[in-house]
């Protein structure tokens, strides 16, 4: 991440990567990826911006903006991905050390 303030456009992704993961670890295990996807467009309000931003009439600023953001919205993806499976391995190391039993039990 950039030394200095968040851009205001960013604010709203910033503040999930902080403190959101563990809330969109359970929706990607319970709903899937393509919902964790929407729900970080939504709270970003990218559905306004990406409609300016891939505009023919866009400006150059509208661009950077909307690529900033979807490349925020990625990297919380790949993050909330990451502790997933970091999740899931802790899960089935849990289940082998027990043995059977944790397998049937």
């Amino acid at each position: 991440m950039r030394g200095g303030p968040t851009p205001e456009h960013l604010e709203a992704l910033e503040e999930i990567e902080r403190n959101g993961l563990p809330g969109l670890v359970k929706m990607l295990r319970e709903e899937g990826l393509e919902e964790v996807r929407f729900v970080l467009w939504d709270l970003a309000g990218w559905h306004k911006s990406l409609t300016l931003a891939l505009g023919s009439g866009a400006t150059q600023e509208q661009k950077r903006r909307g690529w900033e953001m979807f490349v925020r919205t990625e990297k919380i993806l790949v993050n909330v991905l990451h502790a997933a499976l970091k999740q899931q391995a802790e899960e089935t190391m849990n289940v082998l050390h027990e043995g059977p039993e944790g397998l049937y039990g």
